[in-house]
């Protein structure tokens, strides 16, 4: 028989075990190592400049509380880099050409819109969360980042963790002109963390740190930031990453603002097209492809692992301030893939040494955890979808579980199964089809498993789990969630011995 025979027969086999099972007897599970988490580690980008007083929004407040995180990054972004602590907007005094493109673009420096500080108190007082402050280090000074963290403090809002500007490793005019090298803005971190640490001893204080390498001003960035900052308690990092289903990976060239976007000349699977519409149903298509969704998820894994090139001291803390998938127009954006991708993330984040997380962003077109708008699944083409205002987007859906099972926790630890499915993508790299975390406190555990396969799978569940109550949340990975959980599979009840796992699906033990 020939070559290709045998081949056929093998790639037939791969997708038989992909979408019927990977043996029929149950799988084990027990306890693995462990880690201490923060009791507020899952957080959420807090950039809602566009909108006046958001927190007023009684709408945004009940959907905030169905996300279930614990931390909001203030004012959030690129644009906090320009932010009026005083006006609530963004600073009159800077001219546009000073600002990073897409805030002139979408005319936020002239909007008579305000975020001021007693809007996030009022936020604050009604949905408890604890507020990650992110300085305007360019156009205003250190007197004025005083003033007003006491004056939020006056209002009630807790000074525990504080961020040193956002993303000054990008060559942008104003980043330049004012930090003309890493060393410089590490030499000024530490001035102002000398001085703010008298006024707020027990905060904690993070300055910039990044992965990127592209150019002289980036090269060992993080390290040079640190040899005149011995002070900082913790490092930032953000990721963008492609849907890479078709094995694309990001470029290596790009400006802030384009980061995760993919390079063409990556990709490992190739079609023509002649409209965006025939391009989104063979993505889709490629779900059902072991090898593409292998792709996919390891794409998120890839890009969550980031933080692993900064060289992060031990010693220090790692905060995930910004961090998501960047698919403008592919048809897995918002698809109940996308909640699965998400979930790659946090699972990685929680096997390295990040202890607090702000994924990007609560609201917007194309990034949103919490739909405001009925047009925000537009971008699709093979189908007329409207996303109903307040409810949770496919990526909030799987933020809301990883920080519903963690919300209050102070540790975390791997679970461990007998048996773990695993594909491998175009490249040769294999990835997990399923994972698990347990949350612990002194009074209470939480279990998450995720099954990212298209099978179901059964789990033999030690004694002391039997009898406690689940919720599982399944659909198919081509289903798109514009109605949070009212748009999946949803079943709550008590475990026995054998615990089912459904294809595509989220279970929470509590």
């Amino acid at each position: 028989m020939s070559k290709k025979y045998f081949l056929a027969i093998g790639c037939f086999l791969v997708m038989a075990m992909f979408h019927l099972g990977f043996g029929q007897s149950s799988i084990r599970m027990t306890i693995g190592p462990s880690r201490e988490i923060r009791t507020d580690m899952i957080g959420v980008n807090g950039n809602l400049a566009a909108l006046d007083q958001p927190w007023e929004n009684d709408r945004l407040r009940t959907a905030f509380k169905t996300l279930n995180v614990t931390n909001l990054r203030y004012p959030a972004g690129t644009l906090g880099n320009y932010w009026d602590w005083g006006l609530g907007a963004i600073d009159r005094s800077v001219p546009d050409s000073l600002m990073i493109p897409w805030v002139v673009e979408k005319k936020l420096h002239k909007s008579a819109a305000r975020y001021t500080l007693e809007n996030l108190a009022e936020a604050h007082q009604k949905l408890r969360f604890n507020p990650v402050f992110m300085l305007n280090m360019l156009s205003k000074d250190l007197d004025h980042a005083v003033t007003h963290l006491i004056r939020a403090e006056k209002l009630g809002l807790p000074i525990r963790y504080i961020e040193l500007g956002n993303e000054l490793y990008f060559g942008l005019p104003f980043e330049t002109s004012r930090y003309p090298t890493p060393e410089e803005y590490g030499k000024t971190c530490s001035v102002w963390i000398d001085s703010l640490k008298q006024r707020f001893p027990s905060a904690k204080y993070a300055v910039i740190g990044t992965y990127l390498e592209r150019n002289p001003r980036q090269k060992n960035w993080t390290a040079r930031v640190l040899a005149h900052c011995k002070n900082a308690d913790a490092v930032t990092f953000h990721t963008y990453s492609p849907t890479g289903i078709d094995g694309k990976q990001e470029r290596k060239s790009f400006t802030a603002g384009s980061e995760g976007t993919s390079d063409h000349r990556t990709a490992t699977r190739h079609q023509n097209f002649r409209t965006l519409k025939e391009r989104q149903l063979w993505e889709l298509e490629l779900l059902k492809d072991s090898a593409a969704y292998a792709n996919f998820l390891q794409t998120a894994v890839r890009s969550a692992e980031r933080y692993k090139r900064m060289g992060v001291p031990e010693t220090m803390e790692v905060w995930a301030t910004e961090y998501n998938m960047r698919a403008d127009s592919s048809a897995l954006r918002g698809s109940w893939a996308n909640a699965l991708y998400t979930a790659k993330y946090y699972d990685a984040f929680l096997k390295g040494p990040i202890n607090l997380t702000n994924i990007h962003n609560i609201t917007g077109d194309l990034f949103p955890q919490i739909y405001t708008k009925t047009d925000q699944l537009g971008h699709i083409l093979h189908k007329k979808l409207s996303t109903v205002p307040y409810t949770l987007s496919a990526q909030g859906v799987a933020t809301s579980l990883y920080a519903r099972a963690s919300r209050g926790m102070h540790g975390a630890a791997t679970i461990l199964f007998s048996e773990v499915p695993e594909i491998s993508d175009d490249r040769g790299q294999s990835v997990a089809l399923l994972s698990g975390w347990t949350f612990f406190s002194d009074t209470a555990r939480t279990f998450l498993l995720v099954n990212y396969s298209n099978l179901s799978i059964s789990l033999s569940l030690p004694e002391s789990l039997q009898g406690s109550t689940f919720s599982q949340y399944h659909t198919p990975l081509e289903h798109y969630i514009n109605n949070g959980l009212k748009t999946v599979n949803h079943v709550s009840k008590s475990t026995g011995a054998l615990l089912l796992l459904p294809p595509a699906s989220f279970t929470l033990i509590e």
